[in-house]
């Protein structure tokens, strides 16, 4: 029985082998080959071929753009006129805060030096001469008993400065520190009395600053400028 079923699958071998010997293949054409070889290269190199990196270019779309140009335009509308209103006030207390020391600086001196000591508007450079107008600026000048005066401190106003009047041309400390008259002095800018800064020299030669704006430290009353 057996020798019987290994007869039979070697004559069915032998049936497909003269199948197989028996069938015709037609040869691939020249161009045919090629065709072949090129889509075999071209699978090749697809394959192997590694996708490059985008670049992106950094930059604004026109939207961003008119974005950060609004913004801009929002905080400069804010910021403009609060940075001129804090350069203002503080170009005022500067200049309130330089007279003080001036007035200060006299009285000091006269007690020191036991004699009269001006604080008398600018007239000239390097002058010991009063001038007409505080507006000008300010000098501190000895006043001896005999002989010249002395220069001991001079400020020229500029023309950014804000404006200064007062009730009296000038004043003078005695050698006690003692002022002859009682002296108020008033600094204002273009925006008017509600800005301006007070000075005050009492008779006593005590000096005082207010220290709210738009009020005069003498008598709290409503400062006005011209």
């Amino acid at each position: 029985m057996n020798t019987t079923l290994d007869n039979i699958q070697k004559i069915r071998i032998s049936d497909a082998d003269n199948t197989l010997s028996n069938r015709s293949y037609t040869p691939l054409s020249p161009s045919q080959n090629n065709i072949a070889q090129n889509i075999d290269g071209l699978f090749f190199r697809v394959k192997k071929q590694t996708i490059p990196k985008m670049i992106f270019g950094a930059g604004f779309t026109l939207i961003e753009l008119m974005i950060t140009l609004s913004v801009l335009c929002l905080l400069l509308v804010v910021a403009v006129p609060s940075f001129r209103t804090m350069i203002l006030n503080n170009r005022l207390n500067a200049n309130s805060e330089s007279l003080v020391n001036a007035l200060s600086y006299a009285r000091s001196t006269a007690l020191y030096q036991a004699m009269n000591v001006v604080v008398c508007p600018f007239g000239a450079a390097n002058s010991t001469a009063c001038g007409a107008n505080w507006n000008s600026g300010w000098i501190v000048v000895t006043q001896p008993a005999a002989g010249v005066g002395t220069l001991l401190k001079s400020q020229q106003a500029s023309p950014t400065d804000p404006l200064l009047t007062s009730n009296v041309a000038s004043v003078v400390f005695d050698s006690h520190g003692i002022a002859t008259t009682q002296s108020n002095f008033k600094l204002c800018d273009d925006r008017g009395g509600a800005f301006a800064r007070s000075v005050e020299v009492l008779a006593t030669g005590f000096v005082q600053s207010g220290n709210t704006p738009g009020q005069a430290v003498w008598d709290n009353s409503a400062l006005t400028c011209p």
